[in-house]
């Protein structure tokens, strides 16, 4: 007969007893226990042996697989994962796209519906104008719709040019003004060319002088020599 570590068998003190066939963390349990059993009976078989079974620190094991095609499995593990992760970002992205989408809709939806009440608002003041009925009905005129028929806006500006100046017209708002006094006024357009008493009497840019010259004369530079006539060239030919 061979030593148990020639064989290396191991049988199990007690047998297996599965409820139920079908249940399967039952059955994978059952099995687990076994084989902890026999691992520890088969580790006390080794050390009443004297047979080392454990490797050492120092002991070198070459792998199955080289290193060249370790690195190509590890890279392709690491494309995989980002992958994974673009997709996940790029679905993230598009919700939020989509979110910030359906936000912006219902932001322009309630700018279109406060426009359309306030121009209703507005339509039904004006009617109201119209009839004479503003302010005097029996539900409140211009209140119900919280609309003042004089602004604070309109009543500044007729404030404003009621203001007149030296010349007894009214001055223009503030921002005509300040833009006036930043860029200039530019007054009359119309007739700057035309003559007055004072602009005639006016002798100012007047200069005997400069008149007299040649460019100012009027009389032909006897200096030139006129080119003959076509009748006169053939006769001299």
């Amino acid at each position: 007969d061979l030593d148990w570590v020639q064989r290396c068998d191991i049988t199990s003190k007690s047998p297996i007893v599965v409820e139920s066939t079908e249940d399967d963390l039952d059955r994978e349990l059952k099995f687990y226990q076994q084989a902890l059993e026999a691992v520890t009976m088969a580790k006390n078989n080794i050390e009443k042996a004297g047979v080392p079974f454990s490797r050492p620190n120092d002991y070198f094991a070459e792998m199955v697989k080289s290193d060249s095609q370790m690195a190509r499995i590890r890279q392709k593990l690491l494309d995989q994962k980002t992958s994974i992760q673009n997709a996940e970002e790029a679905k993230k992205q598009r919700q939020l796209r989509k979110y910030g989408k359906q936000i912006q809709q219902e932001k322009i939806k309630e700018r279109e519906d406060k426009k359309k009440a306030t121009l209703d608002k507005i339509a039904e003041v004006k009617k109201r104008l119209r009839n004479g009925n503003a302010g005097n009905d029996d539900d409140g005129g211009d209140d119900d719709f919280d609309i003042n028929v004089d602004s604070d806006d309109d009543s500044s500006s007729r404030q404003t040019f009621t203001n007149k100046g030296k010349n007894g017209r009214p001055l223009p708002n503030k921002k005509r003004q300040v833009k006036n006094a930043k860029f200039g006024f530019g007054g009359k357009k119309r007739g700057l060319k035309k003559n007055t008493a004072e602009s005639t009497n006016d002798m100012s840019g007047f200069s005997a002088k400069r008149n007299k010259s040649a460019e100012f004369s009027r009389a032909p530079n006897k200096g030139i020599v006129k080119r003959p006539g076509k009748s006169k060239r053939q006769r001299t030919n």
